[in-house]
């Protein structure tokens, strides 16, 4: 029981889905809905503290109001409609059982793992409501990409003149809403095509039947059974002044941090930009799909480790190269001085201790685990010890020993020798360093702006003008000021550097002589 409600618990934290449109919801009795009507209305954490403290009391029938409660207060978010159909289910109350799991659906649930292994549906799996849902669920998951793009469209409206782009891509499973030009949105796509190559062929065990996108021919229980394809993620690019209201709405005045979010109740990943955001984002959907498909949830210093490698990347021999980066920086900082956080905490950390206290810092020892893992050659040997071993250790210490062979605090003094000799990388262009003759700010997502005039004869020799999106620089992609930084901070002044860049809906290439940063 205490397990499927920490579940629960997640999914209230990542936010509510988009409303579907069939069933009817559970009947409350007269007196009790005129009493409830005129009850305030509670927030969605107030709610959700009521009925965990009515679970631990053993109360359900005091949990069962509070979640009728929660339904009319929340009633587009599935988490309360499922606990319901539970505790209803445990109850013995079938029929509106039934009817509260068909309403989480409807919302959005999409668990499908939970869904046919939850201990407290056992007493609806013989209706033909719960035979139906699980029949059909393909049908389901499937039909619900659609409402999924209609709510996003009441937020993403675009500009006059400069529609949105949609499409879908089948093979992966992802709805595109996309303000980025036709060219950029092309290579965007090209690299999440990418990204999920990475994730099958690098992080996925070897003989792993979930793949992104696809539907298991052979059940992970090893049972014979067809799985279901995951649902499906809507990714929105938008432009940025729909990302600026919408992040506000969401988020306060805390947005102003905030480059990209996925939502995995919503299925639906927002990234300010195409570069570094929305690698982490979409290898975030990617890993939960595969955490739903096993039943798993994993600690947050692997979920938040494992998608920011692949923020700063390059192509290599049979996969990628992760780079050092700002959080490599900051990373060897804390080594330096003698203040990296122990394994043995990190491992353990919950999740509000990581994002609330000392997020960067911790983001920044997480992603160096993984960069060590990913060097060494064992990233994937790792998370498959970590997967197939979670149920005896679910911090990830156990696969660590496994795969190097020798007890973790030995790992960890090899992690800490490696991160000292980790290479810095430029966080600023300082007066005296090389940088192109204009000067430079963040863009709408698929490059970083000019904001000045070309300066001297290596800026009238460069083509470049006030307002040109600069894209790439010797074929890399620049999506944000941290790519630009990372690609000019190790050059020269005087070196000659090729630049692609757009003007409007035209796309080009230059090249131009880099100059010294003046003073």
């Amino acid at each position: 029981m205490n397990r499927r409600w920490t579940v629960c618990v997640v999914f209230a934290a990542l936010g509510a889905s988009a409303p579907g449109a069939i069933g009817t919801p559970p009947a409350l009795p007269s007196r009790q809905a005129e009493r409830e009507a005129a009850e305030p209305t509670l927030t969605r954490e107030e709610h959700e503290e009521a009925f965990l403290k009515a679970m631990r009391r053993g109360d359900l029938e005091g949990a069962e109001r509070t979640l009728l409660a929660w339904t009319r207060d929340d009633a587009d978010n599935f988490v309360p409609w499922y606990n319901l159909a539970c505790v209803l289910s445990i109850r013995g109350k079938l029929e509106p059982a039934a009817e509260a799991l068909q309403q989480s659906v409807v919302k959005g649930f999409a668990d499908f793992h939970t869904l046919t292994t939850d201990p407290d549906l056992r007493h609806l799996r013989g209706t033909e409501t719960y035979k139906a849902i699980v029949e059909g669920w393909d049908r389901i998951i499937d039909s619900r990409i659609d409402a999924q793009l209609d709510a996003a469209r009441k937020i993403f409206r675009g500009t006059p003149g400069r529609p949105y782009t949609f499409e879908k891509d089948e093979a992966l499973r992802l709805a595109y809403i996309s303000a980025l030009d036709a060219t950029t949105f092309a290579q965007a796509r090209q690299e999440i095509a990418l990204l999920a190559h990475w994730w099958e062929t690098l992080v996925l065990p070897e003989d792993e039947p979930l793949r992104s996108g696809r539907r298991a021919p052979i059940g992970p229980e090893g049972d014979g059974a067809a799985r279901p394809a995951p649902p499906w993620v809507t990714i929105v690019l938008p432009s940025r002044p729909d990302y600026l209201r919408w992040v506000t709405q969401r988020y306060g005045a805390a947005g102003e941090g905030v480059g990209g979010v996925y939502s995995h109740d919503e299925k639906r990943l927002v990234a300010m930009d195409a570069g570094s955001t929305l690698r982490h984002e979409y290898w975030h959907a990617l890993h939960w799909r595969h955490m739903d498909q096993l039943g798993q949830r994993h600690p947050v210093w692997v979920m938040e480790g494992l998608c920011s490698l692949v923020e700063d990347v390059e192509p290599a021999p049979g996969g990628f190269r992760a780079l050092p980066s700002w959080r490599t920086n900051m990373a060897r900082r804390l080594a330096m001085g003698g203040a990296l956080m122990p394994w043995e905490v990190l491992f353990e950390m919950g999740q509000r201790r990581f994002v609330g206290t000392r997020p960067l810092a911790y983001y920044a020892q997480a992603r160096a685990v993984f960069m060590f893992l990913s060097e060494r050659g064992v990233l994937r040997d790792w998370y498959t010890a970590y997967v197939r071993g979670y149920s005896d250790d679910r911090s990830g210490a156990r696969a660590m020993e496994q795969v190097f062979g020798t007890p973790l605090a030995e790992v960890e003094k090899q992690f800490r020798a490696w991160l000292r000799e980790v290479p810095t990388v430029a966080e600023e262009i300082r007066p005296g360093m090389a940088n192109l003759p204009v000067d430079v700010s963040p863009g709408v997502g698929d490059g970083i702006v000019i904001d000045s005039t070309p300066r001297g004869k290596a800026g009238r020799e460069s083509g470049l003008r006030l307002r040109d999106v600069i894209t790439a620089i010797d074929g890399h992609p620049v999506r944000d000021m941290n790519d630009y930084i990372r690609l000019i901070g190790d050059r020269e002044p005087g070196e000659r550097v090729r630049i692609s860049y757009r003007r409007g809906k035209i796309h080009a290439e230059t090249t131009v002589e880099l100059i010294k940063q003046p003073g």
